[in-house]
C-alpha cells in the first residue's frame, strides 16, 4: 500500500483519507452488481444517482475506477469474460438436456467430454454447445445483483464465440434448455437489469432498523413469564420428591415453608432479569 501511496502513518487506521472514503462507499453501497469468472471478479457499487464505483479484481490485485451510473458497461463485461463481438456464428439454436444428462456433463472427465465432441454421430450444434461448456470449466456463470440485503441471480449464461448460451426456463419440465443469443442481445439483458436495479427503491431491510427492533425486544414479559413457569415446575418436582419422605421432614415443616418462600423470591428475581435478556435476530 505504501508503493501505491495509500498508506498514511498520520491517520488512526494507517491509510489515507481517499482509501478510507473508497472503502466506506463500497461497504455502505445499497446496490451492488457482481460478475465472477474463474477466480476473477468485476464488481459495481452504486454510490448515488450519478456515480458507480467499478472494481476489477484478479489474483491479489484490485483496480478501482468511477463511472457514470447512466453509462452502460458492456465493454467492461465483454473484456472481463473475453467475449468476441461480431456476427453470431451459430443460428438460433435450442439445446435440450435431461436433468441427469446435464448433471453428468458437469462432472464428466475432459477425456470423456472430448470424446463426445469428436463423435460424428453428435449434431454439430450440440458439439458447439459441448465445446463452449467445456471451455467454461463445465459450469454456468451467474450474474448477481444486490439491492439492500436482497441478493439474487438476474442472469445465467455460458459464453461462446460471438454469442452466449442462455438457460431457457421450462415450467414443469425435467429438462435443462439452453438457447443461443447474440452477444448484443445478451449485453442488452444485463443493461436492462442494471437500469431496473437503479430505479428500484432500496430494500426495506437495513441494519439501522434491525438495531432499533432489537432494542425494543430487549424487554419481553413473555420471556420472564416463561422463566417463572419453568422455575415453578422445578419447585413442584422438588416438592413431589419431598412428599415421598414426608415422615422424615414433617417435624421441620417451618423450614420447608421458608425454603419454598426463598425459592419463589429467587424465581421472581430471575424471571424479571430474563425479561431483559437480549434477543438475537438472524437476517
Amino acid at each position: 500500500m505504501k508503493k501505491s501511496n495509500l498508506w498514511d502513518d498520520g491517520t488512526a487506521v494507517g491509510i489515507n483519507e481517499t482509501m478510507v472514503s473508497l472503502i466506506q462507499n463500497i461497504v455502505e453501497s445499497p446496490k451492488k452488481i457482481k460478475f465472477v469468472h474463474k477466480g476473477k471478479s468485476l464488481n459495481f457499487y452504486w454510490i448515488n444517482n450519478n456515480y458507480i464505483i467499478m472494481e476489477q479484481q484478479f489474483q491479489k490485485k484490485h483496480i478501482f475506477s468511477f463511472t457514470h451510473s447512466l453509462l452502460g458497461f458492456g465493454e467492461e463485461v465483454t473484456n472481463f469474460y473475453k467475449l468476441d463481438q461480431g456476427e453470431n456464428c451459430v443460428s438460433k439454436t435450442k439445446i435440450g438436456l435431461s436433468d441427469s444428462t446435464y448433471d453428468s456433463l458437469r462432472h464428466m472427465s475432459l477425456k470423456a467430454l472430448n470424446k463426445m465432441i469428436e463423435d460424428d454421430s453428435v449434431e454439430a450444434q450440440m458439439k458447439q454447445f459441448l465445446q463452449d461448456f467445456k471451455d467454461n470449466g463445465q459450469e454456468i456463470i451467474h450474474v448477481m445483483f444486490q439491492n439492500g440485503q436482497h441478493l439474487q441471480t438476474v442472469l445465467s449464461f455460458i459464453p461462446g464465440n460471438h454469442y452466449c448460451w442462455l438457460p431457457d426456463a421450462q415450467k414443469e419440465s425435467k429438462e435443462v434448455h439452453f438457447v443461443s443469443a447474440k452477444l448484443d442481445d445478451f449485453l442488452s439483458l444485463i443493461e436492462n437489469a442494471k437500469i431496473e436495479l437503479l430505479k428500484t427503491e432500496v430494500s426495506s431491510y437495513s441494519h439501522s432498523k434491525v438495531k432499533r427492533t432489537s432494542l425494543l425486544k430487549k424487554f419481553s414479559i413473555y420471556r420472564g413469564l416463561k422463566s417463572f413457569i419453568q422455575a415453578n415446575l422445578l419447585l413442584a418436582l422438588t416438592y413431589i420428591m419431598l412428599l415421598v419422605s414426608k415422615q422424615q421432614w414433617e417435624p421441620n415443616t417451618n423450614q420447608i415453608v421458608v425454603y419454598i418462600f426463598m425459592f419463589e423470591i429467587g424465581a421472581l428475581i430471575v424471571s424479571f432479569m430474563a425479561c431483559f435478556r437480549p434477543r438475537v435476530y438472524k437476517g
